[in-house]
């Protein structure tokens, strides 16, 4: 066989010479988990992390509350919104004459969607879940207490306080093995 049909033959067949690409690569491979082990955290710092975390173990005060939202718009007339506040009036007459009715009268009048067949109940909840003027009227009440009207951008309310679920902070010691975990991450 001539030089020729060789390079001819290798020209027309260059896949049957190819071979896969290949690398050589060296690596190390970084282990948070592995490294975790070595790194020792002391008391201080977990105290310290403890105390400029405090938010972090722990729970806001919860609130439970009923309201009956007597419902406008934003936009509304002066004309609805008078009537809308007339009838809330009357609404937080009948409340103010029988208390223990509330939840009754909620599921009469409340044109809240949402909470009205459950005689207004709107759960717990804690700061920041509600609108503010809504939120300021919950939390200054007492337990039991029913308030005045509210107006919010929803309309009027007439709320009541239903249970206060007092804020908890996690004992540093309960926190501890956590707050040990995140210092060793970071």
């Amino acid at each position: 066989v001539d030089e020729a049909a060789v390079q001819s033959y290798y020209d027309m067949s260059l896949k049957e010479f190819q071979t896969d690409e290949q690398v050589r690569v060296e690596y190390v491979t970084f282990s948070a988990d592995a490294l975790q082990s070595q790194v020792t955290v002391d008391d201080g710092e977990i105290k310290k992390y403890y105390e400029e975390h405090q938010n972090e173990f722990g729970s806001p005060e919860q609130r439970q509350a009923a309201h009956i939202l007597i419902a406008t718009v934003a936009q509304a007339s002066d004309t609805d919104k008078l009537a809308a506040k007339a009838k809330a009036e009357q609404v937080l007459q009948q409340v103010k004459q029988s208390p223990d009715k509330f939840a009754e009268l909620a599921k009469q009048h409340s044109q809240d969607p949402g909470s009205a067949a459950n005689g207004g109940d709107l759960g717990q909840f804690g700061p920041g879940m509600m609108v503010k003027p809504f939120e300021d009227a919950v939390f200054k009440l007492k337990i039991g207490e029913i308030s005045g009207l509210v107006q919010t951008d929803f309309g009027f309310h007439i709320i009541k306080l239903l249970a206060v679920k007092p804020a908890k902070t996690l004992p540093l010691i309960e926190a501890k093995s956590a707050i040990t975990q995140r210092i060793k991450l970071q």
